[in-house]
């Protein structure tokens, strides 16, 4: 079995000199690697002599390799990385994009012999929206043996960003309005005595964000993403105030370090997240103050909900997103024949 692994991303660094590649660009890689180490061979954007082709990018662009493979009865595997819903917020013109990206997602989605979905949320989206292809719900998962506890990457890191003996407040992502940099600016105002660290930047093409932030507040713009276990490890809570996601894959990372979750309670997380056991959902500025506040205050309690966060992210160890894909792919192969 030969699967081709489609991002685009190796044509588009040609053009532009991009640092962030995000979650596509990082676990694409280890998804190719970990497929390799169980015998199956894997190759990236190079959709030539495959028998499936597993498509990261939904892109116009790329309709043309789904029709060539179409028409050689090569099978075709879309990871639907983007719902309509993850434009707002977060891109240019996003009010004009939305309704046209919503009605392109239908078609698209369509084209394909088989869908993974992340999460249940992206299963009932295809659902609801009419998409008759084969519906795989396969967690995007988290390489645990990466990202681990680790008390001297914590001690790196805040010794690194001068937070030895600060309460820090950790998230990660892209700064744009829909990952709720606004709110999570607005707690730090009201939590002044602990330190806010938001890591990730705002790329070119995506909206930007007039920042007036709190004297403590930090922002690292980059990090490689080798260094992202020490990053996760520095921080006491992990606070994710997005307004949309189709997995989250940070929030799974600090997860597997240990990190109490505080989440915005969104549909996409109303299944495997419980709160007051796995994280604290909260909706409002005062519901995230009330919640790191007492996460800070309560050492029992964090303890608590970081065993609980810790056992969660173990569930969706990546091995375990390798075997559901490997039985996908033969699926996919066995109805052929």
């Amino acid at each position: 079995m030969k699967v081709c692994m489609v991002t685009g991303l190796n044509k588009l660094k040609r053009y532009i000199n991009f640092k962030n590649a995000g979650g596509m660009g990082t676990q694409v890689p280890l998804l190719s690697q970990k497929l390799q180490e169980r015998g199956i061979e894997v190759s990236i954007d190079d959709p030539t002599n495959c028998d499936i082709i597993h498509l990261h990018n939904p892109m116009p662009n790329f309709l043309s390799v789904i029709k060539r493979a179409k028409r050689k009865g090569i099978k075709v595997v879309i990871h639907a990385r983007h719902l309509p819903e993850l434009v707002k917020g977060g891109f240019m013109f996003d009010s004009i994009i939305y309704p046209l990206f919503e009605l392109y997602s239908r078609y698209f989605y369509n084209l394909a012999d088989a869908v993974v979905c992340a999460t249940p949320y992206v299963k009932n989206w295809m659902e609801k929206n009419g998409v008759k292809a084969k519906l795989y719900v396969i967690p995007n998962g988290v390489d645990c043996s990466r990202f681990r506890p680790s008390m001297d990457m914590r001690n790196a890191f805040r010794h690194k960003y001068g937070l030895e003996d600060e309460f820090v407040i950790l998230s990660v992502g892209l700064m744009i309005p829909r990952k709720g940099i606004h709110d999570f600016l607005k707690v730090a105002k009201r939590c002044s005595d602990k330190k806010f660290v938001w890591v990730g930047s705002t790329e070119k093409t995506l909206k930007s964000v007039k920042i007036e932030p709190p004297d403590n507040f930090i922002n690292i713009p980059y990090v490689l993403f080798e260094e992202m276990p020490s990053v996760y490890n520095g921080g006491d809570v992990f606070f994710f105030p997005t307004y949309a996601e189709s997995y989250g894959n940070a929030l799974f990372e600090a997860m597997a370090c240990k990190k109490p979750p505080v989440i915005r309670d969104i549909p996409v997380y109303t299944e495997w997240f419980k709160d007051g056991k796995n994280c604290i959902k909260g909706k409002t500025t005062e519901d995230f103050v009330r919640a790191i506040e007492k996460l800070s205050a309560d050492g029992e309690l964090r303890e608590k909900i970081s065993n609980n966060a810790y056992s969660t992210a173990r569930l969706h160890d990546i091995s375990n997103t390798i075997d559901a894909l490997i039985k996908m792919y033969e699926a996919l192969l066995n109805d052929a024949t």
